[in-house]
This record gives structure tokens, sequence and C-alpha cells, in this order.
């Protein structure tokens, strides 16, 4: 099935375009349509029956039809195709800074050493302005559930201040977040700015995910991490599949403009992560400098600064939960370790990646 993205207003203009001729020049029509055609490349399908009628029993408050996308069929929300062909156009600016990650890997972590090694330490800023102030999250707006939700008055509860529709006026240098697979992102995106990626344990992925959806009202509190995990290891659950969207992104890794980076990385050795970025940035700073950097990205310092909605008290279903590696463990039983492990074992023949193991 053909890409689903404004096709109807293509056919609607290739008629009204031969109907005014006159007010057209055929040069004119045809590149249009060019561009049209060229909006959005790749396939966008809805969910089959049976699986859009699974997923809807915990993806509540969505009227039309779950979708996957591209050749590696993503899980997306209905809204995505409205605005693909808008990201996917997006314009891309030599200074801008993009972390793109699939979900829970690590993406706030490296937001914050990203932004303070962007911006001369300006640890005042990071403690006063949030994540969500300082970074544009570009799709979050197609998340969004098909029946009028209240949003939310209180800023600190806001996912984001900027998005797609209003990245084009923000000041330079630009700092983006996505949780898209780069093929969803502007083709140019690599050849023109910096981007980084962080990948993390697939398993400590799906348990931090599980959390997150229940955090942000995706699904209901009673649902377990067994129903959640089923879902996961089907390819049902957003952005899913996990392996396809990591690989995209490791494929590119001796890109000069790529920084592929693993959480565990992070765990293991974060000075050394450091030193990687600011040379990848092309910031320089002392041994003290980096030092109090390595400290306020402690995972005790980042739990105290500005971040995204967060239930109130201490349990599951805040934003920054525990901060290890190897946590799954403990969500997962034996039959789901076993599942879990052929899991990996099955998607990694097909790449040459392996994920490091943590010694913290």
């Amino acid at each position: 099935m053909g890409c689903l993205v404004q096709s109807s207003v293509l056919l609607l203009y290739m008629s009204s375009s031969l109907t005014y001729i006159d007010c057209w020049s055929q040069h004119a029509v045809e590149k249009k349509l060019t561009t049209m055609q060229k909006q959005f490349p790749l396939d966008i399908v809805p969910l089959t029956d049976e699986e859009d009628k699974i997923v809807k029993k915990y993806y509540k408050d969505y009227t039309r039809r779950f979708l996957r996308v591209g050749p590696q069929g993503y899980f997306s929300t209905p809204g995505y195709a409205d605005h693909a062909a808008d990201i996917y156009n997006l314009e891309v600016r030599p200074d801008d800074v993009w972390v793109t990650t699939f979900s829970r890997s690590g993406t706030t972590w490296l937001q914050e050493l990203v932004w303070l090694v962007a911006n001369d330490l300006d640890f005042e800023k990071t403690t006063n302005e949030p994540f969500t102030k300082r970074y544009a999250y570009i799709e979050y707006p197609t998340q969004a559930s098909d029946i009028t939700k209240i949003v939310p008055t209180n800023p600190s509860h806001r996912a984001t201040f900027d998005d797609f529709r209003t990245l084009p006026n923000m000041t330079s240098p630009r700092f983006l977040k996505s949780h898209l697979p780069l093929s969803c992102l502007p083709p140019n995106l690599l050849d023109t700015a910096k981007v980084f990626y962080i990948a993390r344990d697939i398993r400590d992925v799906a348990v931090s995910f599980h959390f997150a959806h229940k955090l942000f009202r995706y699904f209901d509190d009673d649902v377990t991490f067994k129903e959640f995990w089923d879902l996961f290891k089907n390819n049902l659950i957003l952005h899913t599949p996990i392996f396809p969207h990591v690989q995209e992104a490791w494929s590119q890794r001796n890109h000069p403009n790529l920084m592929f980076l693993f959480y565990e990385e992070m765990q293991n050795d974060l000075p050394d992560v450091i030193d990687r970025v600011c040379t990848f940035l092309g910031r320089e700073y002392s041994k003290e400098q980096k030092e109090k950097l390595a400290s306020h990205l402690s995972f005790e310092n980042m739990k105290k600064g500005p971040k995204l909605a967060q239930s109130s008290g201490q349990n599951e279903k805040t934003f920054f939960r525990k901060g290890k590696s190897g946590g799954w463990v403990e969500y997962f039983d034996d039959e789901m370790k076993k599942e879990a492990e052929e899991y990996i074992q099955r998607n990694l023949e097909k790449t040459d990646m392996r994920y490091p193991t943590t010694n913290k």
C-alpha cells in the first residue's frame, strides 16, 4: 500500500492544476507534483484488524487505527501520518544539535551532557530551566490521542515547549530531541548537523518504557510488565521494533557527524564519554571543569534537577527511576528471560553490534 500522507491532496491538486492551466505553467505544475510526491518516501500502512484490536486494549483514547511505517514497520500512533512529511522535510541547520534515541535508552542523561558541553557548562541555566524548554521534542504532538485531553497548565508538566511546528521560529543554535528512527528524519540530517544516538540493553529499555507508559498515562496502572513485554516483543509498542531502530544508527556510526553511544558506556566510564563528547563538539574544558560536570551528571543529582512531569512520591512511576543497568532481572520471570535472550540473539545475528556489559 502506498504512502497515505496527503495522497488525496495530491490528486486534488492534479485536477485543479490541469483545470486552471492558464494560471500555471506546465513546468510549474510538474515541479509541484514532483515535490509533493517526494514529501515522505516511506509507506505508512494501518495495523491489521487483529493487531489494532489488541493494541486498543492498552492504548486508550485513540479512535483511528494505529500505523506501521516504512519497510521495518515501525509502530506509530495515528497522528503521525498527518505530519510525517512535515517532520521529514524540516530544514536542518548546520549548528543544530540533535539527540536521537529509542525511548528510555538514556535520552535525558545524554541531553544534559550534550547541552552543557555545548553551552559553556552553564549549570545555573540547567538548574532553572527544564529539558523541555532547552530541547524541542520534534514529533511529540503526533503522539496525542484522538480524544482531546486537558493540557497541563503547570509548565513543569509540559513534555515540550517546541516541536516540529515551532522549529522554524527557534533561534540558533537549536537543540532537538527525537525518538523517531533516522529513516523518518530529514534525509540531509547527518550531512548537515551534529547528531547523537544512544542505545541501551533492550531488557532495561522495556522495563523503563513500561513504567513510562503508566507515568504518561498511555497505559492504565493495572497493566502488568508481562503484558507489556508481550506487546514489546511483538512490535506493538510505540517506536518498536527496537533492533532496526538501533541498527539504523549503528550502520552510520562512522559518519563524522554522528556519535553513537551505549548507556552502559556512560555507566562504566562517564569521564571518558565526557571527553569524547567534548571532542565531537569541538569544546575544551579543564580537568576540574569536567570533574564538576561528571558530578552534576550523577544519578542522584539528575533526580534533583528540573525534569519532565513526575508523579508524586518515590515509586516506580517517577521519570528518573533507578539509573542502573541490569535492573531488568527483577522484572523478568524465567520464561521471559529465556524469551528475551532468544529475541536478542536472533536480532544480533543480523549485525556486528554488541551491547557492552556493565561493571557497576
